[in-house]
């Protein structure tokens, strides 16, 4: 069997694959309102000159005429040609291999780089119409878009917001039985800044010990989601050392009993120690048994796939960024870590606000303070 520690090195191990080569996802709200997205990642050969399937796209999303792409070889400039003639990409490659040969004597390796950009009218309509591809991870994941647009006079102020949805899980234990909600906040989305004046070794234990909370919560609902497939089938157990009631209302009890260190433990054997028994074992015996196969399919709930992908999300706004939230700024891009973790506790919110200056308004509004300035000094003179 799958022991609660297999299940939390398992969901540990997904975190880790899906930072492995994330997605790079740019976003540019520009300031008439429209905007565009852009994806950038290394293709095949196969790809650039133009097979868009499965196998060779690496893009999360399905490559139409409503995508501009560009693409290039190593460090040679874009081309903007999709799909690229053959003869044009094998001159490329070759060019660029026998400069690289001539300079390092090195042979790199066979690198292409793609570049998709599409172009929205609004940003409502990037919500309406952009979908990353069926094949994706995060397809059916819901993501709510806004811009809104105020002007006042010197300045134009945008504040943009990408709403991802709380991710629907089977857990019906709330976290907050095992960490207050500022701290899930904290694990999860690294906000509020909980660890804001520690120093490295504070850090360290305090982490470590939101962790060994995070792990008993994941357990415990583990463990619970379990134990309904042990009361379903309860009645294929003969010489049955309780009752399924009293079994029913054991569940806590029993789990509490487990070593809070959660060693490498089955529920077979947990159950089968706590009532000095072996009938248990009688449901983990069939291999095409409920119990074995709630344990083999655990990694194919629905929830689960949100944790096979993550992005690296930009953001470039218009004007000056005054008010990001949670985020590296690099020059005038912001930059997220987007991980379906992020989405465990409640809705996730990508949200900035910057503002731009209106030249006009303080041209108009010097040429006014002019005029006025000299219609108090000049005075008409009288015939």
């Amino acid at each position: 069997m799958k022991s609660i520690v297999k299940f939390l090195t398992y969901f540990s191990v997904l975190f880790i694959v899906s930072c492995i080569e994330p997605h790079d996802m740019l976003t540019v709200i520009n300031s008439d309102g429209s905007c565009y997205r852009e994806f950038t990642g290394k293709a095949d050969y196969s790809f650039i000159v133009g097979d868009t399937a499965s196998k060779f796209n690496p893009l999360p999303v399905e490559i139409d005429s409503t995508w501009n792409i560009s693409w290039k070889f190593r460090d040679s400039e874009w081309f903007k040609g999709y799909p690229a003639k053959s003869s044009m990409v094998d001159s490329i490659e070759k060019i660029i291999k026998l400069r690289d040969k001539i300079n390092s004597g090195i042979e790199k390796s066979d690198d292409f780089f793609v570049l998709a950009r599409r172009n929205y009218a609004t940003v409502q309509e990037m919500g309406d119409k952009f979908r990353l591809k069926r094949s994706h991870d995060w397809s059916n994941l819901k993501v709510n878009y806004s811009l809104e647009t105020n002007f006042r006079w010197f300045y134009t102020y945008y504040t943009y917001k990408e709403t991802y949805l709380k991710i629907k899980t089977n857990f019906e234990i709330p976290i907050e039985k095992y960490m207050s909600k500022d701290e899930a906040l904290f694990w999860f989305t690294g906000q509020p800044n909980l660890v804001q004046g520690m120093n490295g070794v504070e850090m360290r234990e305090y982490v470590g010990n939101l962790e060994d909370k995070y792990n008993k919560w994941f357990a415990n609902n583990n463990w619970n989601n379990e134990f309904k497939i042990l009361i379903e089938n309860f009645d294929q157990i003969k010489d049955k050392p309780v009752s399924k009631e009293r079994l029913k209302l054991m569940s806590d009890t029993i789990f509490n009993r487990i070593d809070k260190d959660l060693p490498d433990f089955s529920m077979e054997e947990v159950l089968n120690k706590y009532f000095k028994t072996t009938t248990f074992s009688i449901l983990w015996k069939d291999k095409s048994g409920p119990m074995k196969k709630f344990e083999d399919d655990w990694d194919k709930q629905s929830f689960v796939q949100y944790f096979g992908d993550a992005f690296n999300y930009k953001l470039i706004m218009p004007g000056k960024i005054i008010q990001p939230n949670n985020t590296i700024i690099q020059g005038d891009t912001l930059n997220w870590k987007l991980t379906a973790y992020r989405m465990v506790p409640e809705n996730y919110v990508i949200q900035a606000q910057s503002r731009k200056a209106n030249s006009w308004a303080f041209i108009l509004t010097g040429i006014i303070t002019i005029i006025a300035v000299g219609s108090f000094f000049w005075k008409p003179k009288r015939g």
